[in-house]
């Protein structure tokens, strides 16, 4: 369902649609810890569906069997959206736990960048019609 409504938003232009929610995606897996960061084989990464709002901060980062879902302090510099927040919970069948949220879209490209939970990872982002999630 997801990639369907990422191909539909694809096909739309960006100046069409409202700057207010975001959609993005991952090609790529990064990890980062303290010694270093190291990207997963293509067979090996999980896709991360990504949904933030410029209007209230809200923001849910799926990866995995689970999401971290939240609000966070939002600022636009630049042409930059940055969106923050700690201690976000994730939610799993297999439990949860917190991370610290950091997520970065650039406007003009939709190039962006999330750090949550030991990920480190680039993304592709979409700008989506206010209201639309999935």
């Amino acid at each position: 369902m997801v990639a369907f409504l990422l191909a539909a938003i694809m096909m739309t232009s960006p100046s069409e649609v409202p700057p207010e929610v975001w959609i993005c995606r991952n090609q790529v897996e990064v990890w980062c810890a303290v010694d270093g960061c190291a990207a997963k084989a293509e067979d090996e990464t999980t896709p991360m569906d990504i949904w933030v709002s410029r209007d209230d901060g809200r923001f849910t980062i799926c990866a995995y069997s689970g999401c971290w879902e939240g609000e966070g302090e939002m600022a636009a510099v630049r042409g930059r959206l940055l969106w923050a927040a700690d201690d976000v919970e994730f939610y799993s069948s297999r439990g949860g736990f917190s991370a610290n949220v950091s997520l970065l879209i650039i406007e003009k490209d939709g190039v962006g960048f999330v750090r949550v939970g030991g990920l480190a990872t680039p993304l592709l982002c979409l700008r989506a019609e206010p209201g639309q999630r999935d």
